[in-house]
């Protein structure tokens, strides 16, 4: 997931970026030190098939890439879809607001907003959070451990 940072150099000789999940991650993530969980990263490239695995989520982290507002849309309507499937047997999400870093991406106003994020919790049983990280420079990674530490019991999220 975000823990897994691979980096590519910019053929400007620009700052180093992240490259989107195009298929999917196994990922074990010591949260305290006696908690480890079992992460699963699908790309979004793989959300036809989300649905055979979604059934399995004892938690549900949903990823956007803030800096990549043509995509924020198309997101958008991935976690609608995703929240309102009828296997997700999980009610903790938590939706990770990513690359925050970087001077393009849009505000988190601007997300509550597109996202109609308090139309959505007014309507949804489920307990979302919604926490701001830098894949790349590492912000808000400790909120993550912590929001997994609260909301895991260990199994595969």
């Amino acid at each position: 997931m975000l823990l897994v940072n691979i980096k590519v150099q910019d053929p400007l000789g620009g700052s180093q970026a992240t490259i989107p999940t195009a298929g999917t991650n196994l990922v074990d993530v010591l949260v305290t030190k006696k908690q480890e969980v079992v992460v699963r990263e699908m790309g979004g490239i793989m959300s036809p098939i989300w649905p055979k695995y979604i059934k399995d989520c004892s938690t549900l982290m949903f990823m956007v890439d803030m800096s990549n507002r043509l995509q924020v849309a198309a997101g958008c309507i991935l976690l609608l879809t995703t929240l309102s499937d009828r296997s997700l047997v999980t009610d903790k999400v938590l939706i990770l607001l990513n690359k925050i870093d970087l001077p393009t991406c849009m505000s988190r106003f601007e997300f509550e907003s597109l996202f109609r994020l308090d139309d959505v919790l007014k309507q949804s049983k489920l307990q979302v959070s919604v926490i701001e990280v830098s894949a790349h420079t590492g912000q808000g990674l400790g909120d993550v451990l912590d929001w997994l530490a609260h909301n895991t019991t260990g199994e595969a999220s």
